[in-house]
């Protein structure tokens, strides 16, 4: 088992969703950035789980979770890193 902060893939499912429809850097700073940003503003969920139950776990918590919440925080992330870029 190992631990796995859930709220950092779904922050990366979002953010994968965003930049592909934004006309933004997707460079690998820059998505690191974002990454970073957008997750200094949510709170983590961790949880102990095996590589199969990953996936289930992401879809019960994206129900849960306000997916809202998370939209913002990647959003506000990509418009600071777009405006602030250090590549």
């Amino acid at each position: 088992m190992a631990f796995i902060n859930l709220m950092e893939k779904m922050v990366e499912i979002r953010m994968e969703e965003r930049l592909k429809s934004d006309d933004y850097c997707k460079c690998e700073q820059c998505s690191e950035d974002i990454k970073c940003i957008a997750l200094n503003n949510l709170p983590p969920k961790y949880v102990s789980t095996s590589k199969g139950e990953l996936f289930s776990k992401i879809d019960q918590q994206m129900v849960r979770q306000n997916v809202l919440d998370i939209d913002v925080a990647v959003i506000n992330a990509i418009e600071f890193v777009h405006k602030r870029p250090r590549h």
